[in-house]
């Protein structure tokens, strides 16, 4: 939320909004209320949230999960406590901006686009880690977490004509730590995959129009499962943001 305000504040306020993952939160609440006063709401409902309200660890979960019996090994029941609590949108299509929440299709791997039904269940199916939460039945298909197709999905934006594309990263492009625990591997592996991809799609839409990348800050010893320091991401992403907007250049489509 840290990069969002220092984008705001330089002008560049956004018309349409994609979001897969956690993304797909900050861009249902950015949706809802587009300002700066929206992005501080927002950044306050992150410096409040709880591991156990998100990230709920029960042995009896992981047992099944470990046995063969379950397709997932933390149950989302919470996750969606949390989000019919917070969200500000009852359905996609009340936004104040267009929103297009980004999945996956587990059957076919195909990146599915939702922007109208309710706003729960398509934010738990982009967020629906694989191996972690259980996918979601949205519309007759069964979907995980959107970064698995598409974490940046440019080719929908251009499609929806977008001349100019602002991609907030999640994942510093530095070296981090040696996580500690076997989830924190898994998803640091996950992520050097997906920012790896991440390049490749950056290079082939370059061309087709205005796409800055905005780096994501680095705070030594965060976690993805532990928000006690939402904050300071929050303000190292501010002052990144501001810092790279001094010298922001557009992403240079390759050379043939």
């Amino acid at each position: 939320m840290g990069m969002a305000r220092a984008l705001m504040e330089a002008g560049h306020y956004p018309d349409i909004l994609f979001g897969a993952s956690a993304g797909a939160l900050n861009a249902a609440w950015l949706a809802a209320e587009p300002t700066l006063e929206g992005v501080a709401a927002l950044a306050r409902r992150w410096g409040e949230v709880r591991r156990r309200d998100v990230f709920p660890l029960r042995p009896w979960d992981l047992f099944a999960a470990l046995a063969g019996r379950a397709d997932h090994t933390l149950s989302s029941a919470p996750l969606a406590r949390w989000l019919k609590a917070t969200v500000p949108l009852a359905r996609l299509e009340d936004s104040l901006l267009p929103l297009f929440v980004v999945a996956t299709d587990i059957e076919s791997g195909e990146e599915v686009l939702l922007e109208r039904g309710p706003s729960v269940p398509a934010l738990l199916a982009s967020c629906a880690m694989p191996g972690i939460f259980p996918p979601v039945r949205v519309g007759g298909r069964w979907l995980v977490d959107g970064s698995v197709a598409s974490d940046t999905p440019l080719e929908a934006a251009i499609k929806a004509g977008a001349g100019c594309v602002y991609v907030l990263q999640g994942v510093p492009a530095v070296p981090m730590a040696r996580p500690r625990t076997a989830l924190d591997v898994l998803l640091r592996s996950v992520s050097v995959t997906l920012a790896r991809y991440s390049d490749t799609n950056l290079a082939r839409w370059a061309g087709s129009c205005q796409l800055y990348v905005v780096p994501a800050p680095l705070v030594p010893g965060t976690s993805p499962f532990s928000f006690r320091r939402a904050h300071e991401l929050v303000q190292a992403g501010y002052q990144q943001t501001v810092a790279w907007l001094g010298q922001a250049r557009p992403v240079e489509a390759p050379s043939c």
